[in-house]
């Protein structure tokens, strides 16, 4: 579960790239002049770019070299982790003139020991009317990653591909979607920078793959300093609809030039810092992620591969009902919207009690496959049968798969990115992502439906975050193959989110922005 962390953390970096990059030439293309204005005081509504006669057109004909080409630093904890670069060239996409932007970043952690490198690499066309036209992003996550998208008629069509293998969506794209970058940039750039601006539209994220709500207040001034030299800033905060609302903050000056961003992640703050390329790429520190965010809880030492378990758990911002699953193996007993009392019961499963396969219109949805879990490959399907040799029950069935994955996948360290379940058959690596995936795509393959659980598990002396997986045999159970347990025991606390994966699984990623550094545990019993 480390790796969501990372994922979760290049999400944020992505969702909030356009105000890190974006630049203000004025309504007219030209550097505004002079000094900043207070218009608090004036009644300024938030402006719908969907409803505007005069859509903001880009320009690049007025832009001084130093926008076009751009290079930042990103901290986290204040630990210097990367650098991300950007540049932006006209050209033209099927005979049509539009924007290339060029962006790079790189990030490096470690996960318990491990060394982890993130890289990714995106071209996106934009259009003038902002509307983003195609883009193309690869990545080292899961040994090769791209992803291709064409926006057509208000429609996203997507591929995506993971070592050779590609599964396709299609996504609705609402009037008022720009692009993060170039859009973003264009849209400052012709309305300007006044204080108590605010604008309500979609942003296209390309790394969660869809439009996400977003508005952007400009809410101040302050002066900042910046390379021994004082620059009089804008303020702007950009909050985007996901993981339950995130506002990121950009000082931003009156040549429209971005110094620096902040945003609040994990219960510390994601920072990029303008810089030079000698700087950007200079300097790297180490930090291990998954140590910084394990939840050390107080009380009682919970009893390994424990049946039952009670404890008081408290969310010190957030709402608790929204952080912590209750379901029938979970029980949350809300004290306050931040505290509440959780009581987890590990079921006994009886094997005659449960249904044989093949399952008939029961859970059918958590049959499929998706971008990492690849159900109806020939060698998922092959593995599958070859394990099972004939077994019908759909318990005994799982178990043993669930031993099987435990068994074959030896190498169990963190690398970067989530495993799809083709390259870990091959590779036999990895951790509890890749656990969670073979075993689902293994699944499913077999017929039983099978779906992700995201929360914490107690290992050694804390609470890690942690995939697990969760079958349907007449009833819901959740398992562990990552530890080889049969039934996961009760020790695995699940957290809120979404049950039925994406092609980028970041919807596991809300639970644990939830509560990463901000879950306090008590056990009791």
């Amino acid at each position: 579960m480390d790796r969501l962390c990372l994922v979760l953390i290049i999400a944020c970096v992505w969702a909030f790239a356009g105000i890190v990059f974006a630049q203000d030439n004025g309504a007219n293309g030209e550097p505004v002049q002079g000094k900043i204005v207070d218009t608090t005081t004036a009644e300024t509504a938030i402006e719908s770019i969907e409803s505007e006669k005069n859509r903001p057109q880009i320009t690049l004909e007025n832009m001084p070299q130093d926008f076009r080409e751009q290079w930042y630093s990103l901290t986290l904890m204040n630990t210097k982790i990367g650098y991300m670069h950007a540049s932006l060239e006209e050209t033209e996409y099927q005979g049509e003139p539009v924007i290339r932007n060029k962006f790079n970043m790189v990030m490096n952690f470690k996960a318990l020991g491990t060394d982890v490198t993130q890289e990714i690499t995106r071209a996106e066309y934009t259009g003038f009317d902002l509307v983003p036209r195609y883009f193309l992003s690869t990545s080292n996550e899961s040994g090769s990653k791209q992803v291709e998208g064409r926006i057509v008629d208000g429609i996203a069509y997507i591929k995506t591909t993971l070592n050779g293998e590609t599964t396709e969506s299609k996504v609705p794209v609402p009037p008022d979607t720009i692009s993060e970058i170039p859009g973003l940039q264009s849209l400052l750039n012709q309305k300007g920078l006044k204080i108590g601006d605010k604008y309500n539209l979609h942003i296209f994220s390309f790394d969660l793959l869809k439009p996400v709500k977003a508005e952007l207040e400009i809410t101040g001034q302050e002066t900042l300093v910046h390379q021994s030299e004082e620059k009089q800033v804008f303020v702007l905060h950009q909050t985007m609809d996901i993981m339950g609302g995130i506002t990121a903050k950009a000082w931003i000056d009156t040549d429209g030039v971005t110094y620096r961003t902040e945003v609040p992640l994990m219960g510390f703050s994601l920072v990029t810092t303008k810089t030079d390329r000698e700087t950007a790429l200079g300097g790297m520190e180490e930090i291990d992620v998954v140590l910084k965010i394990r939840i050390l809880p107080s009380g009682k030492r919970p009893t390994p591969k424990a049946e039952h378990l009670e404890a008081e758990v408290k969310l010190l911002t957030g709402n608790i009902t929204e952080a912590i699953m209750s379901n029938a193996r979970q029980k949350l007993d809300v004290e306050t919207g931040q505290s509440g009392r959780l009581s987890i019961q590990v079921p006994t499963i009886v094997a005659e009690d449960c249904s044989d396969l093949p399952f008939h219109d029961a859970e059918g949805e958590f049959l499929r496959s998706s971008a990492y879990i690849q159900t109806h490959h020939s060698d998922i399907q092959a593995k599958a049968k070859e394990i099972l040799n004939g077994e019908t029950n759909s318990w005994r069935a799982a178990k043993k798969l669930c031993q099987w994955v435990y068994e074959s996948i030896t190498d169990k360290r963190a690398t970067g990115g989530f495993g799809s379940s083709l390259t870990v058959l091959e590779a036999r690596a990895g951790d509890c992502t890749e656990h969670t995936m073979l075993f689902i795509a293994l699944a499913r393959a077999a017929g039983i439906p099978s779906r992700i659980c995201s929360g914490i598990v107690f290992s050694g002396d804390a609470f890690y975050y942690h995939f697990w997986p969760e079958v349907y045999v007449g009833r819901w159970v959740q398992m562990d193959p990552t530890f080889g347990q049969m039934v996961a025991d009760a020790n695995h606390i699940q957290l809120g989110g979404s049950t039925l994966e994406s092609d980028n699984l970041m919807e596991f990623a809300e639970g644990v922005f939830q509560t990463i550094n901000r879950l306090e545990i008590v056990i009791t019993e």
